[in-house]
């Protein structure tokens, strides 16, 4: 019997996600078929592709929904008034790490959703991108206004800064060091960005 049918579209597709994302951390993304995500919702498989085409599509809203948390937890950090840009710049930084670590050592084979879903849908990724440097262009606006930064172009010091920092966003780079090296280097890094950036 299919439950679903009993709910709003949306619901039934959060009940989809829900699903899949429990399937693809016990048995991983690759392992996982549109049947077993079926089985696990209570739905024939046909009645799944009304709401996803396939498993690329169901794997694609999941990365969104993991990047998006990044972004928003990114977010609060530019626009939280109590701290200076400087201190936002460090916690930008030190916050990517963080979430990257977490994401790798946590939830393993979600992020062997998402590093395959990036391979498949290069849009995703440009889109969170994109979205980072957004949050650090308002924050070297800021730094600028506030007389903190001296920066001629926010938009180039931000895409810079995001290549330097790079080392901090990408899981698979993770076992490289352990998580203390990681953020001595994250904050040797900052201290050297900021010393381009400061007014003097």
């Amino acid at each position: 019997m299919e439950h679903a049918k009993d709910h709003f579209p949306e619901e039934i597709q959060q009940r989809i996600l829900h699903a899949a994302e429990a399937r693809f951390q016990q048995y991983g993304y690759n392992k996982t078929t549109m049947a077993e995500i079926a089985r696990d919702c209570d739905m024939s498989a046909a009645n799944l592709y009304r709401y996803f085409e396939n498993k690329l599509a169901i794997g694609a809203a999941l990365t969104c929904n993991c990047l998006n948390k990044d972004i928003d937890n990114l977010k609060q950090i530019v626009l939280d008034k109590q701290f200076s840009p400087v201190d936002k710049l460090e916690k930008f930084v030190l916050a990517t790490l963080d979430f990257t670590h977490r994401q790798w050592s946590e939830t393993p084979r979600l992020n062997e959703m998402v590093t395959a879903i990036c391979h498949e849908r290069m849009d995703i990724v440009d889109q969170h991108v994109q979205n980072k440097q957004a949050l650090l262009i308002t924050l070297l606006r800021e730094g600028n206004q506030q007389g903190s930064f001296e920066v001629a172009d926010p938009e180039v010091t931000a895409e810079a800064i995001l290549t330097a920092t790079t080392l901090f966003d990408v899981p698979l780079l993770m076992p490289l060091f352990s998580y203390e090296a990681f953020e001595r280097k994250a904050k040797n890094l900052v201290s050297l960005v900021l010393n381009g950036l400061l007014k003097h």
